[in-house]
């Protein structure tokens, strides 16, 4: 398909985008810049390459937590960029890249020789003949001509850089960049910093490596993947450490999506995150397909592909979140509109769909879509059981974040669907010929459920409300914390001791509120509520002090690979109606 006729009306600061990009533009500033490059790149990365057999990104692949790359699309555009707002100073840089030197205006003939000498150098063989009939004798740092060099660029190993000239005009000024990754140093840093490992613990390292290294790559935007994405991620890491202003972009064969990581509108230590890919939009409500139609939005309306933007919201992690392995959400997704650049905001995702309408689809063998299952094997149908049992699984780890939220009410219902197929009699013979993987969903709801229980209770301590948002005193706080604690401590330590970790923390953060201690422990009693008060105050003391030293301290093992990271998450449903 012609890319030409894409975003032909956009326009960037009141000027044609296309007329933009093919005359030396001002002194532009790093935002104005960064919106020019997303059209660029969305037209020469995503819409250059699209075909009647384009590899579509399915919405699942754009919520986290992003599942592995299984499939490498050779065929397909790639690159890696990073755009510095100043100029650079070669051997300084902290990364290794070949220099291109500015060539003014006019161009200096010798400048520009030696500059397409060096791309010469660098680009595949095959590819030279393309350069040389693309750029003939022309400059190529200037930025008129990036949008021209782009298909030799996204052909290449390594990344380019962007930068500004002295004078202050942004163009390219490096290539065969290799982007610094330390992954390993990166990976020991955080696991420190958020108590996972400590000195010459061997076997807590081994315990918990993977979690912080799934953790450190989520936050970065990616999965744990290839060495392209890897960089990308640990760079931007890097120079917001350096407080520069940058912007990471980064396509690869296997994600087709673009992701940018940057530190505009960054408010912490991580930059922001987005990607761009083209997605199918079926939509819930079959309206927003028409007005996707009616307004133009669709790429091809055949296949009713759109140009979706996700942006995605950064978790710090504490060890004392229930769900402490959430390390990235969705913030917003906007379909884009392929000529005025116009985004409108739109569910392609399904986020807000019904998941019970989902669920009962899946358990009834009637769900259409795929999932990837235990990282490395593609699920396309619920119509056997066995297969209906690893989607189950893979499905209900992948929604976990979003179904340990669910009121009582909710996930109660939940449960139920889930019975109906798991406790039907007339599947006993398929379960039995599928043992182990009828085993591996109900550990995955049992611990969902827990995790819905430990989610309950931290809300009820940080709001000190139940789910229904009645405000509750502290004396029933405390009691339903005992019932818990007392009813489940036991088969928690043995069977769910990471879980019951977060729960003493729990109990904890509820002791050593600043309020209660006050009223109870620098003065005596002065009526029957609160010698009930500190009557339950001092048996919970009793109890976490004892499952504390029942837990002795030890790591908790490391969750099984199969499933991901370890469903930690909520408590209370029943206890909280006590």
């Amino acid at each position: 398909m012609d890319s030409a006729r894409y975003f032909n009306e956009v326009k960037v600061q009141e000027t044609p985008l296309w007329e933009l990009c093919s005359v030396p533009p001002p002194s532009a500033d790093l935002e104005q810049l960064l919106r020019v490059l997303d059209f660029v790149h969305i037209d020469s990365g995503l819409l250059a390459a699209y075909q009647a057999d384009y590899p579509l990104v399915e919405p699942r692949e754009l919520i986290p937590a992003f599942d592995a790359p299984l499939i490498e699309y050779k065929d397909l555009p790639a690159f890696s960029m990073v755009v510095l707002d100043r100029p650079l100073s070669y051997q300084d840089e902290g990364f290794q890249y070949d220099q291109l030197l500015p060539e003014g205006q006019p161009p200096d003939p010798g400048r520009a020789a030696a500059n397409r000498a060096v791309l010469r150098e660098r680009l595949p063989r095959n590819l030279v003949p393309e350069l040389e009939q693309t750029m003939g004798r022309k400059a190529l740092t200037i930025f008129s001509r990036y949008t021209q060099l782009l298909p030799l660029l996204s052909r290449m190993d390594r990344g380019h850089v962007l930068a500004r000239e002295e004078s202050g005009v942004f163009h390219l000024a490096g290539i065969f960049a290799s982007f610094p990754s330390d992954l390993d140093g990166e990976i020991r840093r955080l696991g420190r910093n958020i108590g996972k490992f400590s000195q010459g613990d061997n076997a807590r390292y081994a315990a918990n490596r993977l979690f912080v290294y799934r953790f450190l790559m989520e936050q970065g935007g990616f999965p744990i993947c290839g060495e392209r994405h890897t960089s990308a991620a640990l760079f931007a890491l890097r120079l917001m450490r350096r407080r520069e202003r940058f912007a990471v972009k980064v396509l690869g064969n296997s994600d087709r999506a673009i992701t940018t990581l940057t530190s505009l509108g960054a408010t912490t230590r991580l930059p922001r995150v987005s990607k761009v890919a083209l997605v199918a939009a079926h939509c819930e409500r079959k309206e927003g397909e028409q007005a996707l139609a009616d307004g133009g939005f669709f790429v091809d309306p055949a296949r009713k592909v759109v140009i979706l933007k996700v942006r995605y919201l950064q978790h710090s992690y504490h060890p004392d979140n229930v769900l402490e392995d959430r390390a990235l959400s969705v913030l917003s997704q906007t379909v884009i509109h392929p000529q005025t650049g116009q985004e409108v905001d739109l569910d392609v995702l399904g986020l807000n769909q019904d998941r019970l309408l989902m669920l009962q689809d899946i358990v009834r063998g009637e769900h259409l879509g795929s999932i990837v299952y235990r990282g490395r094997e593609r699920v396309d149908s619920t119509g056997d059981t066995k297969s209906r049992l690893k989607f189950l699984s893979s499905w209900l780890n992948k929604h976990r974040l979003l179904l340990a939220d669910y009121t009582p009410e909710n996930f109660e219902r939940v449960l139920k669907v889930l019975a109906s197929f798991l406790d039907d009699p007339n599947h006993d013979e398929e379960f039995e010929k599928n043992r182990e993987l009828h085993q591996e969903v109900l550990k995955v709801m049992a611990e969902l459920r827990l995790s819905h229980r430990l989610r309950l209770l931290e809300k009820l301590v940080q709001n000190r409300a139940d789910a229904s948002g009645r405000k509750l005193k502290h004396a029933h706080i405390l009691i339903i914390l005992v019932h818990v604690l007392s009813q489940e401590g036991e088969e928690m330590s043995q069977n769910h001791p990471r879980s019951l970790r977060k729960l003493l923390r729990i109990c904890r953060k509820q002791l050593g509120e600043r309020e209660l201690r006050r009223r109870l422990l620098n003065r005596s009693p002065r009526s029957a509520y609160e010698r009930e008060v500190l009557g339950e105050y001092r048996l919970l003391e009793r109890l976490v002090e004892k499952f504390e030293a029942v837990l002795g301290g030890q790591p908790p093992p490391a969750p099984p690979q199969a499933q991901g990271l370890e469903a930690i998450a909520a408590p209370a449903a029943a206890a909280a109606q006590d």
